[in-house]
């Protein structure tokens, strides 16, 4: 029973994650839903309760922010790890290429489509996913500036932090025209370059050494 309630849900929840990605949280509805994964809509409400709730599962699971990397791990590995500049510049490196990876290079298409179409043309419980997604992957990130530069102004702090996010979303929202003008392919092979790029001028604005894995590809 415990095995079959189990399935249910994640297949409802499969059903959902394809469904958000192709046509948004506006135009889905609890029905098609249920449609789709071959239920009635009282085990979609049994298991999620609202539409809302089941967005915001839909979108952690693709964020994958429960996943992420954080300084503390880090640090339980190697203490000692934010004592020299070197140090810093690979934790930097490792926290931030995980957050690449998380959002860029996924086997599953429909991962960065729910991230970035709910960036790009919010819906109408993003103040929610603000509160239960977004704001604590940034105080993750502001932990880890700060121990790097304990002195900066709040404003440097939330500069050097939403840094990669204006890059990706700027990435991501001229992809149409990337793929237009030079093939998909040139589009896919390009998120590396991106995510190093951006990593470098990170450690460039607290003046820290380059890694040599940043230097080549």
């Amino acid at each position: 029973m415990v095995k079959k309630t189990l399935q249910t849900r994640q297949a409802i929840l499969d059903i959902a994650c394809q469904l958000f990605s192709k046509f948004g949280y506006n135009e889905v509805t609890i029905r098609m839903i249920a449609d789709e994964a071959q239920v009635n809509q009282g085990s979609v409400r049994y298991y999620f309760d609202t539409k809302e709730n089941l967005y915001v599962e839909v979108y952690k699971l693709a964020n994958g922010a429960d996943k992420a990397l954080e300084i503390e791990t880090l640090l339980a590995e190697e203490p000692n790890l934010l004592e020299t500049p070197e140090g810093k510049s690979y934790a930097i490196y490792r926290i931030m290429s995980d957050w690449f990876y998380r959002h860029f290079y996924v086997s599953e298409a429909w991962k960065p489509t729910v991230i970035f179409n709910e960036l790009l043309h919010p819906s109408p419980i993003y103040d929610r996913l603000v509160d239960e997604v977004f704001k604590p992957e940034t105080k993750s990130r502001l932990r880890l500036y700060y121990m790097l530069v304990p002195d900066a102004s709040h404003n440097e702090a939330y500069a050097w932090v939403h840094y990669p996010d204006s890059q990706v979303m700027y990435y991501w929202f001229t992809k149409r025209n990337i793929i237009r003008y030079y093939g998909e392919r040139f589009f896919e092979d390009n998120k590396y370059l991106l995510m190093k790029m951006t990593i470098q001028n990170m450690l460039r604005m607290l003046d820290l050494p380059l890694l040599s894995i940043l230097k080549h590809k």
